[in-house]
């Protein structure tokens, strides 16, 4: 009971915070003695998330979704289309690549490599809040199809997909709060890929009864995941990333000198 409740600690503030929720886990294995995350679980875990982000998120989803809709049944462009458009054709690099990474060239994960990982994309964070501009109010198509190439990078272990996407956005000049807004849009066909992808696997192991028990794993970790939403909203209305962005290079340092200190 304690392990799982570790985990949707874990998974619901590392998922919405630019700090890595994967690498986070993989610690929680490494260092606290449990075992690696069943699939069952993974899925458990990104669903709660998931379902977070979309309540939290409920307005523009709705407007991109009705937009859409509405543009097919009556072929003129309606109001949320083009964000909708856009949301898609930046998803398409994360879907090939991770599609790629998940079926034949998943990456090892250790101590060294998170190490390293967590200080190269702690220092671009930072600076990116330093040189970035808060200029740009709105997400043009280039600008979300680098985004969306920058997403891919979060296939590296110890990469943060939110980070990268961050990081991406804010050396564009976006506004650190529209900036934030895009990178969870982004999140959410990004995570259902990796729900429904890992839920085929698990059906394929004959777990799928294994994934009902975990419904209070679901639950807990949209609550968490909301909590800390709604902070980091309150957060980036009034300061910057350069903290995250410390947390992570220290982390990084730290991890490099234990890698080390068992050479």
């Amino acid at each position: 009971m304690a392990y799982i409740l570790f985990l949707c600690i874990i998974q619901g503030a590392g998922e919405c915070l630019p700090i890595s929720s994967s690498a986070h886990l993989y610690f929680l294995s490494l260092f606290g003695g449990y075992p690696p995350t069943t699939l069952d679980v993974e899925v458990a875990l990104h669903l709660g998330s998931l379902i977070a982000i979309c309540v939290f998120l409920w307005q523009p989803l709705w407007r991109m979704i009705d937009g859409f809709v509405r543009t097919l049944i009556t072929f003129r462009m309606a109001n949320g289309f083009g964000m909708a458009v856009i949301i898609v054709l930046a998803t398409l690099p994360s879907v090939f690549i991770g599609f790629f990474v998940k079926r034949y060239f998943e990456l090892p994960q250790t101590v060294l490599g998170i190490g390293i990982v967590s200080i190269v994309f702690g220092t671009l964070l930072l600076l990116a809040e330093k040189i970035g501009s808060q200029e740009k109010s709105r997400v043009t198509l280039a600008d979300a199809l680098i985004i969306g190439s920058a997403q891919v990078l979060a296939f590296i272990p110890g990469a943060s997909r939110l980070g990268s996407c961050l990081t991406a956005a804010r050396f564009l000049g976006i506004q650190r709060w529209q900036a934030t807004q895009f990178s969870f849009l982004l999140a959410v066909p990004t995570i259902l890929g990796a729900v429904v992808l890992t839920g085929i696997d698990v059906i394929h192991e004959g777990k799928l009864n294994t994934l009902l028990p975990l419904w209070p794993a679901v639950a807990l970790t949209c609550a968490i995941s909301l909590f800390v939403l709604k902070g980091l909203q309150w957060y980036v209305m009034r300061y910057s990333y350069i903290p995250f962005a410390f947390y992570r290079i220290i982390l990084g340092i730290f991890l490099t000198y234990l890698a080390y200190m068992k050479l």
